[in-house]
């Protein structure tokens, strides 16, 4: 009889990666935050040199390309590196684990909208919210300022089971109050969670191979996108809220969008590649109005039609 399959080892990226963000993280604790924050951006300017950079440019140009010229777009490039050593400062600042200080950390850079009234409104009814954002301005300042205005609930997010830096992150959320669902996670904790009058978010502005997708425009190309948003709607009878926390400055602001609501006159695929459709919409709004903070490293237009017609098990059916 064989015995159990041997576990499979992390590659060595990951390990070094988690190995440095760690590192930080003890740093942090004797090192004031704005040397770090300078520190980090200066050493963003290698990315300049890799990979990611050309990556950058090109989605740059595929997106952006009619609109924007070749030096402005390099200026956005070097504006993506910047905005990605704030993030991982301030994601330092956040796991440090103390509550207290997270909250007053909060408290002094993060601003709310007046726009925001909308998500009170609705949490109000205790129905459930059902949060879509987009990899823009700090999406993890957007769950931790949630949590402390008083929102309780999950957010749905890649856990990688060989990357201890994934781990990082989970453990970052936990330390200011927000706890952490896998993207494979049952459609049926999802509903318990949103039918208990609690809250669900979603960062569902990238491709993600092995969850159900379609392909909806983004920028005017067919871009492999998540169905989720629109099944988790259809499932638990509640809009798409799609919030916002962009930097400002020094701080970040929350905004809310209005919400979306399957359309009733659709049949159920019409109206759920409608409602992608509009969503992703509102995500191509907030990035051209603030290109520099969103995540141009992705490979977001990969996967073209007819190469990949599902991709894994869905978050819930359509």
């Amino acid at each position: 009889m064989s015995g159990p399959a041997p576990r499979l080892r992390e590659p060595l990226r990951r390990r070094l990666r988690a190995r440095l963000i760690r590192g930080l993280t003890a740093a942090s604790r004797v090192v004031p935050e704005p040397l770090l924050g300078g520190a980090l951006s200066c050493a963003s300017g290698l990315m300049g040199f890799s990979r990611y950079e050309r990556l950058v440019l090109d989605n740059l140009e595929l997106a952006l390309g009619d609109d924007t010229t070749p030096d402005e777009r390099r200026r956005i490039a070097a504006g993506v590196r910047r905005h990605c050593a704030r993030l991982l400062a301030e994601w330092i600042q956040l796991s440090k684990g103390d509550v207290g200080d997270a909250r007053a950390w909060l408290e002094r850079r993060v601003r709310f909208d007046p726009s925001v009234a909308i998500l009170d409104r609705l949490a109000a009814e205790g129905r459930g919210l059902l949060i879509a954002s987009a990899h823009i301005g700090n999406w993890e300042v957007l769950a931790a300022a949630l949590r402390v205005r008083g929102l309780g609930g999950y957010v749905v997010g890649l856990q990688r089971r060989r990357d201890s830096s994934s781990q990082w992150l989970v453990d970052m959320r936990r330390a200011y109050g927000v706890e952490s669902l896998p993207q494979d996670v049952s459609p049926r904790v999802l509903l318990e969670t949103l039918r208990a009058g609690r809250t669900i978010g979603l960062v569902c502005d990238l491709e993600v191979r092995r969850l159900a997708g379609e392909f909806v425009p983004f920028f005017g190309r067919p871009a492999l996108t998540m169905t989720a948003p629109a099944a988790l709607a259809r499932a638990a009878r509640l809009p798409v809220v799609p919030v916002r926390c962009i930097a400002r400055g020094a701080g970040y602001e929350l905004g809310v969008g209005e919400p979306l609501h399957l359309d009733p006159a659709l049949d159920r695929r019409a109206a759920a590649t409608e409602l992608l459709t509009r969503l992703n919409g509102v995500f191509e709004g907030w990035i051209r109005e603030t290109p520099e903070q969103w995540a141009w490293h992705q490979p977001r237009w990969r996967t073209r039609p007819g190469e990949l017609e599902h991709t894994g098990r869905p978050l819930a059916a359509r």
